[in-house]
């Protein structure tokens, strides 16, 4: 039987079609090359930038009103801590504590998101001194970081705020048998008396400790005591006294001991250490409390 030449034809085209599809079909297929991007994996820590000043301890100095000059945290405040971490803050005005929200765009910083407070009442100047830093936390705009320091800015580019980082060398090397901090100091006479030293009552102890992030502790004879204290290489002074209230019989001289000292710690402007003790004066170099060093465990 004859096949016609044109059936021959077309059979074979469709021969070498199906042959064709097969091929292609049974190749493994090649992806593309893929980029220098797509064989890189991200750091976590390149896609958020990291805030510098955040997760450090920072201690306010100064701040500034609307119109005035940048001034000095007073000695006497508490100790004014602040810590900036994941868009919160929180810190001192050296009477209440405060706290709120931040956030953080390039150079460009702004505090006061939902902006509260707790509500004690502190002596008149520390009183003056929150209600400036509360007007100045709700002025900033931005932010300058130096070596520990750090400093917050209004629109027009001044310093409202002005921080130390906690924990920072401040340059003078300090004789060890000079500071004050990690050791127990325990009264051995105060200025009951102006100008006439006497000790504690017999069975009592009065002791005082410093510690490096500006807070003393101890025991006045009667109740714990709390406060903060700021000191160069020779000035001294406390913040307000915190107290806990165990009551003291009130015919064993005790509580009067307690608010004598606490008293004395309130008129302190300087010290000095001399062979082992601790010297606390007043302003015009008066002695009002000597205390002796002792071994801790």
């Amino acid at each position: 039987m004859s096949v016609p030449l044109r059936t021959l034809v077309v059979c074979g085209l469709l021969l070498m079609l199906t042959g064709t599809l097969q091929a292609q079909t049974e190749a493994p297929a090649s992806a593309p090359a893929p980029s220098t991007s797509d064989q890189r994996e991200p750091n976590p820590e390149e896609a958020q930038a990291q805030v510098p000043f955040e997760g450090i301890d920072w201690r306010l100095t100064a701040y500034r009103d609307e119109s005035g000059p940048i001034i000095s945290v007073t000695p006497r405040s508490r100790p004014t801590e602040f810590r900036f971490e994941a868009g919160r803050f929180s810190g001192s005005t050296g009477c209440n504590r405060v706290q709120g929200g931040y956030a953080v765009e390039g150079d460009t910083l702004r505090l006061g998101d939902g902006l509260a407070a707790t509500r004690m009442a502190c002596p008149e100047p520390l009183m003056k001194q929150e209600t400036v830093i509360f007007k100045a936390l709700q002025r900033v705009t931005g932010y300058r970081q130096g070596v520990d320091r750090l400093e917050l800015t209004d629109d027009r580019g001044e310093t409202v705020l002005s921080f130390t980082r906690i924990g920072a060398t401040t340059g003078v090397t300090e004789d060890p048998t000079q500071a004050l901090e990690g050791r127990t100091w325990v009264v051995e006479a105060l200025a009951a008396t102006p100008g006439i030293l006497s000790p504690p009552l017999p069975g009592t102890r009065i002791d005082l400790s410093f510690d490096p992030r500006g807070r003393i502790s101890g025991s006045d004879g009667c109740n714990r005591y709390l406060s903060g204290f700021m000191r160069t290489p020779s000035s001294l002074s406390f913040g307000p006294i915190a107290t806990t209230q165990m009551a003291c019989t009130a015919t064993d001289g005790r509580a009067e001991q307690a608010r004598t000292y606490a008293g004395l710690l309130g008129r302190v402007s300087a010290y000095r250490i001399e062979d082992g003790h601790l010297l606390l004066l007043d302003a015009r170099g008066a002695l009002l409390v000597r205390l002796r060093a002792i071994a801790t465990n």
